[in-house]
Formats: C-alpha cells, structure tokens, sequence
C-alpha cells in the first residue's frame, strides 16, 4: 500500500514519523514522508521517499527575538504578546502555502493516510478528499477524551486527572482567523461540499471514528482504560541509525578514552546564548566529576575550545549513543527522553520551554530523574547536585532498570505496521 505521512516542526517532531515510513518501507510498503522541506536530506539518508512542504514556521525559530520567546514560554508581558501577535500575522500569511503543499503531496494518490496532531484538520479534508482512511498518529494521550485525560487544552493539563471538556470542540483548536482559509481550501482548491461538521478531526466525513495511532510507550503513559478498540498504543516511534551510518574515529576514541561520559545535548531546541548555556551546563558536569560528550544540535549549546574531558560533535543517532554513556542531560524532548529510556540510564532534564517541563515532570514521577529545571533557572552548583542525586540514587537505578526491561519487550513497528494494514483493509468507515 502507498501511505502518506503527513507531519510538521522541528527534528523532534519529524523524526518519529520518518520512522514510522522507514518501517513501512521495510514492510514492503511505499511511505512518503510529507515535512517541512528542510528535512529533504533526512529522510533521503533512510531511502523514504520525501514531499515538502513551506518550512516558514520552522525557520522562524531561529530568530533571536523568537528563541527569546520561547525562553519565556510561560511569562506574559507586553513585549512578548506583541511578538507573539506579529508571529501569529506571518504564520496567517505563510499558510496558504502550506495548504497547497500538503495537497501538491496527494497529486499522486494514496492507499491510506497517517498524520500528526500539527495537521490534524486539514489533513482529514485530504482523505475525504482522496476517499481513503486517515489515521491520526499522536504523541500525547489527550486527543482520545477519557475519564483518565482531559481533552487536550493547556499542556500543563496533560496528564491531570480532572476532566476537562473546555477542549471538546474542534473548532477550539483553531485559530479564529484561519478557519475561513481552511474553508476555502477545502472548497476551492479540495472541490469538497460544504459539510457543517469538517473541522471535527475525530470523525471522519462518514461519522466513523478517526482511528488513533499513539506514538508512545503504554509502559511510559498508561493507556486509559476507557479507550475504545480503534486507538492503538504499540509504543514509541524510534529510528536507528541510517543505513550505512559509522560513527567517526575522534568519538570512538573519546569514548574508549576512559570512564562513561555523560550525554549533554539539547535538540533541536536553540538557546538565546548557546554559549552561556555551555559555561553554566559544562561547569556543572565538571563539579559532577564526569566527562561530557555534547551533541550540539540546532544551537541549544556551543562548545568553544577544547578539553581532555569534553567532546562536542554536532550531530549523533541516540539508539547509538545513549547505551554508552552514564545519563542524559537534556531538555525533556520526547525522542530524548525515549531514547534514554530505552538505553535503561538515568536523566536530568534542564528544560527551554513548558512543554519540555511538563515531560520532565512525568519522568520525575516516574523515577527515573530529579525534578526538571527550567534552563534560565539553571546553576552549576544545581546541575551538579542533580546530576549526583542520578547517577547514585538507588530507586533511580531501579525504575530506569524496570522500564528498559519493559520497553525492550515491544515490537512498535511490526505493531503499528499491523495496525495500518488492517485499517486500510476495512476501509474508509471501518473505523477500528
């Protein structure tokens, strides 16, 4: 079958569903991943066939004044609600474009769709569109309403048990001033009917539920025990290292060099002052008494100079990487924290944003690192004190023990692949 695999945002974003096309292609599949266009060379390394679309809202963040922004996620102020109005301006100006790319990547017709949470409306209108089954792929429990998940509001609401149904409406998820434009996509450039209920990404043109594809671990987010049989939980979505891949001399070579180092990196998050964000994290790992191995990534922290105790390489597959070092150090990513899961090591999470923390929060919960720090509050003396309490803390050790010995019995890829062969079996309206 021909799957399209719609997603949008940063490496963090992406990566999870270019893994989900990779192992489609394994399975004898043809997948198209459909991303920002930045991504090109990502996932033609794994031989996935690519669609882009308009990268603005990627790009963006690398702007001074918005990596700023995101610094202070949780704050108000004047300044920032004015940058966060002309952001809002831009991104109403730059999805036109988006639209037509996300339907220029149907030209050639599919078999079944999978998308992310980013496009979940306007890629309902594509399937019905096409007349083929959507699946919506999620990172977070909170798309499927429970009596266990509130429908999904603030993050900061992710992972209360109160219900909340402030959330219910699919029209709440869209900006006011953007669902005109998806109306007039949809009737313009789609030619679809006027429908009342199109925007409601979880019924599909025929009333049929949406079927959902959770793109995490049921070992790491307890799957509520109301979810009815058409939303699937086989586990995270990892990628391995690219064919062909071989890590360079100088890291093995560091790594050979004497004791596990920790891992330091931040993804594709970027820091207003990366440089300042390596003196304060790099002076803390120093107290810690180990060696760091950085991942610079997108710009989260810079290394200057060099030292017998440090190495920093910009870019590093983590299925690789993480079994071999002492802990992680990280922002609270989800593919991060998935990976260092799975490698069974303690983490400590310095967190840019709240999303981040809120990720951090339930690791916390769950055993397997200190209580998150937002990285503007972040201290070498706290980062050592943090990094201490990891990496010795018996009921640490344990709990990240547990949990490797879990997730080390799924098979995410032979089950997700499953799943999708059976809905595009039943058809649009099976619904399970």
């Amino acid at each position: 079958m021909r799957v399209l695999v719609y997603c949008y945002g940063s490496r963090g974003d992406v990566e999870p569903y270019l893994a989900l096309a990779h192992a489609l292609d394994r399975s004898g599949h043809t997948a198209v991943l459909v991303a920002p266009r930045l991504f090109r060379p990502f996932a033609e390394a794994y031989g996935v066939d690519f669609a882009p679309l308009d990268d603005w809202a990627v790009r963006v963040w690398e702007r001074p004044d918005v990596r700023q922004l995101r610094w202070t996620s949780d704050r108000r102020s004047p300044e920032t609600e004015r940058l966060r109005e002309s952001l809002r301006d831009e991104a109403k100006r730059n999805y036109p474009a988006v639209l037509d790319d996300m339907w220029a990547a149907a030209a050639d017709g599919a078999d079944l769709i999978v998308h992310s949470q980013a496009s979940r409306e306007q890629i309902a209108q594509i399937a019905e569109r096409l007349g083929v089954p959507n699946v919506l792929g999620v990172l977070y429990p909170n798309f499927v309403i429970s009596r266990e998940y509130p429908a999904f509001g603030r993050l900061s609401d992710v992972f209360s048990d109160q219900e909340d149904l402030r959330g219910t409406d699919p029209r709440s998820y869209i900006a006011p001033d953007l669902i005109e434009t998806i109306a007039q996509w949809r009737r313009t450039t789609l030619q679809l009917p006027p429908r009342e209920d199109f925007l409601d990404f979880r019924h599909r043109a025929d009333g049929s539920p949406t079927p959902v594809l959770h793109c995490f671990s049921p070992h790491v987010i307890k799957p509520a025990s109301d979810w009815a049989d058409w939303v699937h939980t086989p586990g995270f979505w990892h990628l391995p290292p690219a064919p062909g891949w071989r890590p360079p001399a100088e890291l093995t070579e560091f790594l050979e060099a004497g004791s596990k180092p920790l891992f330091v990196g931040f993804g594709s998050t970027m820091s207003p002052d990366p440089r300042a964000t390596a003196e304060i994290v790099l002076e803390g790992v120093r107290r810690s008494g180990h060696r760091a191995l950085v991942v610079e990534g997108w710009g989260g922290i810079e290394v200057t100079g060099r030292s017998e105790d440090v190495l920093s390489v910009r870019d590093v597959p983590y299925a690789w990487l993480l079994p071999r070092v002492r802990a992680a150090v990280h922002a609270g990513g989800p593919g991060t924290y998935n990976a260092a899961l799975r490698a069974g090591i303690p983490q400590v999470i310095c967190s840019f944003e709240t999303s981040q923390k809120m990720w951090g929060d339930h690791l916390h919960r769950l055993g397997v690192a200190p209580a998150p720090t937002m990285q503007r509050d972040l201290t070498a003396e706290g980062l050592a004190a943090d990094i201490g309490q990891a990496v010795t803390d018996p009921a640490t050790a344990t709990a990240t023990a547990r949990l490797r010995a879990a997730l080390a019995t799924e098979d995410w890829s032979t089950d997700a692949v499953a799943v999708l062969e059976k809905i595009r079996a039943q058809g649009v309206g099976g619904g399970r």
